[in-house]
């Protein structure tokens, strides 16, 4: 029986402790500080030689919709994939869907 009360008076004294106030953000330090001297950052910092960025292509992409004789329509598309290097490594555009005959 003794052991019972100590162990819940223990809890309680535990879970009092517990608080729900959060701390003030003011005064928790997270300030940016210090100071940025004129020409002390430079490209000098920048491991070039590991870094290797490269253009988005560009897709340039016209649609020419015709109709036949025989009320068919016929769709063409023109795309011209416009970038310095690595153009020639981009996958083919998607292919228009096919009309339905009828």
């Amino acid at each position: 029986m003794r052991r019972l009360k100590f162990f819940s008076m223990f809890g309680v004294i535990a879970l009092s402790s517990c608080g729900d106030s959060l701390p003030d953000r003011s005064e928790d330090g997270r300030e940016a500080e210090g100071e940025v001297l004129g020409g002390s950052i430079s490209d000098d910092m920048l491991p070039l030689d590991q870094l290797r960025s490269q253009s988005p292509v560009i897709r340039e992409q016209s649609v020419t919709v015709s109709e036949n004789d025989d009320g068919s329509t016929t769709v063409e598309t023109t795309v011209t994939v416009t970038s310095g290097d690595g153009a020639e490594n981009q996958p083919a555009p998607p292919q228009p869907p096919a009309t339905p005959e009828g």
